[in-house]
């Protein structure tokens, strides 16, 4: 009997891109605590978990120790209420072209499908919940589940057994994700990648081939093609 596979699948940038308002909403809860406005680039926020992005933050306006847990708790607080008043009158959240049917065509492999992100779970099920996405996954690993998104694949195989009573071996997993620190946080994990480039950058594409991913692909409009690809890999 073939084992079967654990696809973990990162959100912003893969699954979907949910607009400007996420991150203008985390420099703005950060601005608050820090009582001077401050702006968050794309490669300040990409492929990092929301707690290590307002760590990384804090640490360039003077707060290298870090701060304690119940501010960091009130910063992600304020960020969340505002995302969740924000995003749903927001149009420019979008689910990318082939994703949902690539989710739906693991599934149809009997694939555990699973989220990996970044994203607290709450600013998770706030991009989800509106695109019919959030009930396509087995369980979610969130970026408040382990203090470095390199730990997260591992607990996300640990998750597996607590959920769907399976184990599944570093061969039979693979992320799908978008950001060069996905390819590196597989590669060091030693499970497959699969990484979709949606920028069209030459820096940012090469950016990804320097951490080595298993698979680079431009989108996920071809399912067919990106399902074979998958097979190929976990074979």
């Amino acid at each position: 009997m073939a084992l079967r596979k654990l696809i973990l699948f990162d959100i912003d940038g893969t699954l979907l891109t949910p607009g400007p308002i996420p991150r203008q909403a985390l420099a703005e809860a950060i601005s608050h605590f820090l009582g001077k406005p401050i702006e968050l680039s794309f490669h300040e926020v990409a492929g990092f978990t929301d707690p290590t992005i307002i760590h990384n933050t804090l640490a360039r306006h003077g707060y290298n120790g870090g701060i304690p847990a119940d501010q960091l708790t009130a910063v992600l607080e304020h960020y969340l209420s505002l995302v969740e008043e924000r995003l749903p009158a927001s149009s420019d959240l979008h689910v990318y072209p082939g994703a949902k049917a690539l989710v739906r065509s693991c599934q149809q492999e009997h694939w555990v499908t699973a989220l990996l992100t970044g994203n607290v779970e709450r600013g998770a099920r706030a991009k989800l919940a509106r695109t019919g996405l959030w009930d396509l996954f087995a369980f979610g690993i969130f970026g408040d589940d382990g203090n470095r998104r390199e730990d997260l694949p591992w607990i996300a195989r640990e998750r597996a057994w607590d959920v769907v009573r399976e184990s599944f071996r570093p061969q039979d997993t693979i992320l799908i994700g978008d950001t060069p620190n996905d390819a590196y946080i597989a590669r060091l994990n030693r499970i497959a990648s699969l990484i979709v480039c949606r920028r069209d950058e030459p820096e940012w594409r090469q950016a990804i081939e320097e951490q080595q991913p298993t698979a680079l692909v431009d989108g996920f409009d071809d399912v067919a093609t990106i399902m074979n690809l998958l097979k190929e890999i976990l074979t």
